[in-house]
């Protein structure tokens, strides 16, 4: 029977159907994925459409919807269209989406190349800069060939000594980020790779200011999954990985690290600094190896980590896995509580906003000098506006039946309990002592 009027339910899809012609497509297509789909499936009914919405199938799956997949894509695919598979009404359905998604390309991936260059120079300017107490340049300059700028006091230029160990720092802080965010990033793709999904090499983002040298990495699924376990093993593979990384780069940091007083600090400065002092959020993951290295809980009164660059590369890989793992939209932990709860998940998406919304709240008064609540940080706006306009909904998948098994729910509740373990609601806080008015070291 014909029917051009039926829900498409193709709805996540309309972006792909501006060049689908709206006219039914030739009859031995048609047959083409009716033979195919009979083959796995007790058929209810059949109804016939146009171009953007071909066929769609109702009855009772013979075999499990991910084997069902697997044997129709390839006869979907010979004539242009990839098969969708849903459960609706109490039936399983069948529709064909008027596409077929590319494979991974051959050409050298130059952009990926050049950022990634980019951000280890943006990441070891900021590395390095961080142990100096004048800029970058200015240091570097006065090494090679003794030239000093009017505008730097001349007893803050370091020393051979001095900038060769801001070098070292540099490097070590560069090499530890910047392998917890490449192994974050390589999990997702090497993970999409056994899984033949159509994902691009990690995107780095240079970013030669701020206190990381970097926004981090993206990569980008140029289809979606197959299903929601496969979806949810790409998800998950990121933070896991980087967490295996970041987890020994952390204890290693700490060890590098040392316990004193602000005053001793400020004690040690040179004359004529003036500096603020960056305290780093507070997880209870980096409390408890805080614990394991140091034997006691800090900060404890006055004292305090001064923590070396490798262990506030740990640190910021901490923060980057447990915004990475915010269950909300496509973002990884986004695609875990899919894989847990399919379209529930979606209930999660107005709680999750109003609490960062709290959070943000909270700091915007602390900066403004109105309250300290003790918590917060104005950051949190950044994130909220993202997921309003940029994770408004996680990708969708192929085969929606197909769902977790046991092993992958476990784990997936294992990723929400890393994601509290690792979370702080105040990534960042500057103290602005009384000799102090700007921070220098992270500057």
């Amino acid at each position: 029977m014909a029917d051009n009027q039926h829900d498409t339910g193709l709805g996540q899809y309309d972006q792909l159907f501006r060049t689908v012609p709206d006219t039914p497509p030739p009859e031995s297509v048609t047959n083409t994925l009716r033979r195919a789909v009979e083959e796995v499936m007790t058929v209810q009914d059949i109804t016939y459409g146009s171009g953007r919405s071909p066929l769609r199938v109702r009855g009772r799956l013979n075999v499990t919807a991910e084997t069902a997949f697997s044997q129709i894509r390839p006869p979907f695919e010979s004539v242009g269209y990839t098969p969708l598979l849903r459960r609706e009404d109490g039936l399983d359905v069948v529709r064909a989406l008027p596409t077929v998604f590319e494979r991974a390309s051959k050409r050298v991936p130059w952009v990926a190349i050049l950022l990634l260059v980019a951000t280890v120079l943006s990441v070891f300017f900021v590395g390095v800069q961080g142990e100096l107490f004048v800029p970058f340049p200015a240091a570097l300059a006065y090494r090679l060939n003794g030239s000093v700028s009017p505008q730097v006091s001349a007893n803050l230029l370091p020393s051979a000594a001095e900038f060769q160990d801001a070098l070292l720092k540099g490097a070590m802080y560069t090499l530890a980020l910047l392998g917890i965010l490449g192994t974050h990033e390589m999990g997702h793709y090497l993970v999409a790779r056994h899984y033949k999904v159509h994902t691009t090499l990690p995107f780095f983002i240079p970013l030669p200011i701020g206190i990381l040298g970097t926004l981090g990495a993206v990569i980008a699924m140029r289809e979606p999954a197959p299903n929601r376990r496969i979806q949810f093993d790409i998800g998950i593979a990121g933070p896991l990985a980087g967490l295996l990384v970041a987890i020994p780069v952390m204890i290693v940091g700490l060890s590098l690290s040392h316990v004193d007083t602000t005053q001793a600090f400020l004690n040690n400065l040179p004359n004529g600094v003036q500096t603020s002092i960056l305290h780093e959020g507070q997880s209870l993951a980096y409390l408890g190896l805080k614990y394991l290295v140091f034997g006691r809980v800090l900060p404890q009164g006055n004292l305090d980590v001064w923590v070396h660059p490798v262990a506030f590369a740990a640190w910021a890989g901490f923060l980057v896995t447990a915004l990475n793992l915010l269950p909300i939209g496509q973002l990884d932990g986004g695609h875990v509580l899919y894989g847990l709860f399919g379209e529930r998940a979606e209930l999660a998406r107005i709680p999750v906003i109003g609490a960062l919304a709290l959070m943000a709240v909270a700091g915007s008064l602390r900066d403004a000098g109105i309250i300290n609540l003790g918590f917060g940080w104005s950051g949190w706006w950044i994130w909220i506006a993202m997921m309003l306009f940029l994770l408004r909904r996680h990708a969708p998948v192929l085969d929606e039946i197909t769902g977790l098994d046991s092993k992958r729910k476990a784990l997936g509740v294992a990723a929400l309990v890393i994601f509290i373990l690792i979370f702080t609601p105040t990534p960042l806080v500057i103290d602005t002592p009384s000799v102090a008015a700007v921070l220098q070291w992270f500057a």
